[in-house]
This record gives structure tokens, sequence and C-alpha cells, in this order.
């Protein structure tokens, strides 16, 4: 197909040239106008690969790989789109959270939340493991300013 393709625009090249050098050489006047007449038919038949070099379903075929290649590119910029995004809502929950637990002076040593992918299209915070001694307050928090109910908390105490 490749080929193909190679074919039919050297083709529509050299068309070109020999026009150009032809109508140079034809004489001024009714001549001249014969001669550009005659090539740009030729002109025309070369560009519509009436030559037989160029089907004309290769140049659909040549265009869907290259649709199909894009929508792929999309695709993935999507999926990518998405991990971040997905990310971003992770860590900026866990931040939220560990400065709630500051304000509250809750003895929180660490954090981790898991978003989820909603019904209706975009993440939302699912769970969260914390590590420090339950607090009712930051639980409650938790709960009505991330969306995470006390059941999807998860306290841990590690002591050294």
């Amino acid at each position: 197909m490749l080929e193909a393709l190679r074919h039919w625009i050297l083709a529509v090249v050299g068309t070109a040239l020999v026009c150009g050098v032809v109508r140079a050489l034809a004489p001024e006047g009714s001549g001249r106008r014969a001669v550009s007449v005659v090539c740009g038919f030729v002109m025309l038949a070369a560009v519509l690969g009436l030559r037989g070099g160029f089907p004309a379903d290769a140049l659909t075929d040549y265009a869907g790989t290259f649709t199909a290649q894009a929508e792929a590119y999309a695709r993935r910029a999507r999926e990518a789109g998405q991990t971040q995004t997905r990310f971003i809502i992770e860590s900026e929950c866990e931040a939220y959270i560990l400065d709630k637990a500051a304000a509250l002076g809750a003895g929180i040593s660490g954090v981790s939340v898991t978003a989820r992918w909603s019904g209706e299209g975009f993440w939302v915070p699912a769970s969260c493991e914390i590590e420090g001694r339950i607090d009712p307050a930051l639980a409650g928090i938790i709960a009505s300013e991330l969306g995470i109910p006390p059941e999807r908390q998860t306290w841990s105490t590690y002591d050294g």
C-alpha cells in the first residue's frame, strides 16, 4: 500500500515536471494555450490516478490505518489522564485528612486513601487506612467531608 502511494506521488510529480518543461518550450499564442489545456488534462489524470498506478481504495485503507492509530493514541491519553486524576484525588484526600488530624491534635502517623470510579464518571474517595488511634471527631469529618463512611475507614495503631 505504501509502495502504491509512493508510485502515485512520483507519477504526479513527474507529470508536473514534464508538463512544466513542455509548456516552457511551447510557442507563444494558441500553441501554448493548447499545450496548457492538454497538460491540465494529463495532470488531472495523474492526480486522480487514471494511469492505474494507484487504486482509490488503497488511499481509503491508508487513511483508515491512520484513523485507527489516532483513536488508539486518544484512548491511551484518556486512560493516562484518568490514572493521573485518581492519583491526585487520593493524594489531596490524604493531605486533607492529615491537615484535619493536625488541627484536631489527633495522633495520626500516616494515611492512605483509595479512590474508585463512580457511576457518574469520575473518581471518588472510597476507603482509607489511618495509622493511629481512632479519633471520633476525625472519623466524622472524613465521613461527612470526603464521603468515606466509618465502615470503610480502617484505623490501626503500630506500637513499635
